[in-house]
């Protein structure tokens, strides 16, 4: 009778663990996913780079999920392993991702990518500052894009559409980083991956701690009134939906929430 208790408590326990961990193992999968895609790619044309932890201007760091070096320039590839209806827009903070009549939020994207394009950028230095990045923000195929405006800062994607979108661009734009500069983008970018597993999962749960605190400071921000984006005072506007906080320096910061 004891041991069948202990089987039941190490079955519970499992599943608790799992539930709680799912969303960083849909996670995981997708980008597994997309990188097998983007190893479809000719490697004597593209650098693949995954998981890089960069850091930023505060001390902490920034996770970038794929680093795709190639002719046309650096693409800067955010994998989001979501299903269902995605809406949003370039300009709003949050995304809403719906299943049914379940409406789950999360941070836009866009605008996640563009933290990562920045701390890309002074990794890679000022003599290559002229390289052009292109920012992708990827979907699983279960997920139905539901977007009723374009995007000019990032191209938003299901992952079946990953490696047309690459060649058009390689098309388009063939000679924007020389064989040379892609092997030194490597070269200054690989000290940002972590090869041993302890350190990964050190810098993984310091990376969670950071986007908490991140997330308590917008907040407290958002609650003062205070743009969390450009510091500017937020004041009422009215909307086709109600009433919502806006940035006073709109257009130039077009932050809401």
């Amino acid at each position: 009778m004891g041991t069948y208790y202990l089987f039941l408590g190490l079955i519970l326990a499992a599943l608790v663990w799992f539930k709680w961990n799912l969303p960083k193992i849909k996670g995981i999968a997708g980008e597994k996913q997309v990188a097998r895609i983007l190893n479809t790619l000719d490697t004597n044309e593209y650098i693949l780079m995954n998981d890089l932890y960069l850091p930023k201007e505060d001390g902490k760091t920034t996770q970038i999920d794929h680093v795709l070096i190639g002719p046309q320039g650096i693409f800067v590839i955010e994998t989001k392993n979501y299903k269902g209806w995605i809406t949003g827009s370039e300009h709003k903070e949050t995304w809403t991702q719906t299943n049914y009549k379940r409406k789950d939020k999360f941070y836009n994207p866009i605008w996640q990518n563009s933290g990562h394009i920045k701390a890309l950028r002074v990794a890679i230095g000022d003599n290559l500052n002229d390289v052009p990045i292109h920012s992708i923000i990827v979907f699983g195929r279960q997920a139905e894009l539901k977007f009723t405006q374009p995007f000019k800062q990032a191209t938003v994607m299901n992952c079946h559409q990953l490696l047309s979108h690459i060649k058009l661009e390689e098309s388009a734009n063939t000679n924007a980083l020389t064989y040379f500069n892609r092997k030194k983008v490597m070269h200054l970018l690989s000290q940002y991956i972590l090869k041993d597993r302890k350190a990964q999962k050190e810098q993984s749960k310091k990376h969670v701690e950071y986007l908490k605190n991140d997330r308590s400071e917008r907040d407290l921000k958002v609650s003062s009134n205070i743009c969390p984006r450009c510091g500017s005072h937020l004041v009422m506007r009215k909307g086709k939906k109600g009433e919502f906080k806006g940035c006073s320096s709109f257009p130039k910061c077009r932050f809401i929430a």
